[in-house]
C-alpha cells in the first residue's frame, strides 16, 4: 500500500467543517449512498482511517469525524467522555439529516460507537468494534507498553518515539512504516488535547455489550499486544455477550487492524453493512430479554 500522503490525493475526500453548539467539528466525507461513519481511537483522528475511506465510499457515504479534543474539531475545555463523545456524534447526525446508520469504531472509539448504539438505538442499525477495550486483562508487557514508548520518546526524540509505537503496538506489516506514515501519526498526536487512556482501562466495555440490540461485529488483531495474551478468551466472553461468531480473530493483524489488513477490513465491513432485517433485529433484542 502506498504512503499516506499518496492515499490521500487519491481518495478524492471533502475536508468539511459543521458548527455544533460546542464548537467546529471537522470531519471527512466522501462517497454517497447509505452512511457509514468511522469513529478514530485516542491520539488520533479521521486519518485513522486512511486507508479505509476510498474503498468504502465506493459503495456508501463515508463520514470520519474527528472528536472534539482531537484533530481539526474544537476543544471542548475537557476531556470528553465516551457518553458526552456520544452526544456530539448525535448532534452531528442531527444537523445532517442522518439516522439508521452503520457505525465503526477503533480502540477508544469503540467505546464511543457502542453508547451511541445503546443510547440512541434508532440512529444506529450495526456497530462494527475494532479492537476494542476493556474486554479482558491485558498482559505486563502490554501494561508496561505505553511507558516504554514514552521513554523512548524521551530518550531518542518524539518520532523515534512514535515509529516504535508503530512497529510495537500499531501494526505488524512493517513495510508500510515510512517517513509520511511517522509524519501522519505524529501530528496526530500533536492535535490530541485530552488522553482517554485512563477512561478505556476502567471501562466497563462487556457490560455495555449487554445492552446492545443492533448487529454487531468485533475484529481483534491476533498480533495486537493489548489482547494476544488471551484471544480466546476475548472471544468467548464477547460471543456470550453480543452473540455467537460476533468475534473475528484477524491474523496478521496488530492494532491499527484496519490500516495493517486495509483489504480484510473494507471487504469484510460492507460484507457487514447491510441494514438488518425486522426478523433479526427481534431475535438480537430477544438473546437480550
Amino acid at each position: 500500500m502506498s504512503g499516506p500522503s499518496q492515499l490521500y490525493s487519491a481518495m478524492k475526500i471533502h475536508q468539511r467543517e459543521l458548527e455544533l453548539s460546542g464548537g467546529r467539528l471537522h470531519y471527512a466525507e466522501a462517497g454517497s449512498g447509505s452512511a457509514i461513519v468511522l469513529i478514530h481511537g485516542g491520539y488520533g483522528c479521521w486519518a485513522h482511517w486512511a486507508a479505509n475511506i476510498a474503498p468504502l465510499a465506493e459503495q456508501h457515504r463515508v463520514l470520519a469525524v474527528d472528536l472534539p479534543g482531537f484533530g481539526h474539531s474544537y476543544d471542548p475545555g475537557h476531556c470528553l467522555t465516551p457518553e458526552e463523545q456520544a452526544a456530539v456524534v448525535v448532534e452531528f447526525l442531527g444537523r445532517l439529516g442522518l439516522n439508521n446508520v452503520a457505525v465503526a469504531g477503533f480502540s477508544f472509539g469503540t467505546l464511543v460507537a457502542t453508547t451511541l448504539a445503546v443510547r440512541h438505538p434508532a440512529l444506529v442499525h450495526s456497530i462494527t468494534l475494532v479492537n476494542p477495550p476493556g474486554v479482558g486483562s491485558r498482559s505486563p508487557e502490554a501494561l508496561a507498553l505505553p511507558a516504554r514508548m514514552s521513554a523512548l520518546s524521551k530518550d531518542k526524540g518524539k518520532r523515534a518515539g512514535v515509529e516504535g509505537t508503530l512497529r510495537e503496538l500499531m501494526l505488524c506489516n512493517h513495510a508500510l512504516i515510512d517517513n509520511a506514515l511517522i509524519d501522519l501519526l505524529d501530528d496526530s498526536i500533536a492535535r490530541t488535547r485530552y488522553i482517554t487512556r485512563s477512561l478505556s482501562q476502567q471501562s466497563e466495555t462487556l457490560s455495555l455489550f449487554r445492552q446492545v440490540t443492533q448487529r454487531a461485529m468485533v475484529l481483534i488483531g491476533a498480533r495486537d499486544p493489548f489482547h494476544n495474551n488471551d484471544l480466546e478468551g476475548r472471544r468467548a466472553s464477547i460471543d456470550a455477550t453480543l452473540g455467537a461468531e460476533t468475534v473475528r480473530i484477524v491474523p496478521d493483524a496488530a492494532h491499527w487492524l484496519q490500516y495493517d489488513r486495509p483489504d480484510y477490513f473494507n471487504r469484510t465491513l460492507l460484507a457487514f453493512t447491510g441494514i438488518a432485517s425486522p426478523d433479526a433485529t427481534k431475535t438480537r433484542q430477544g438473546a437480550h430479554a
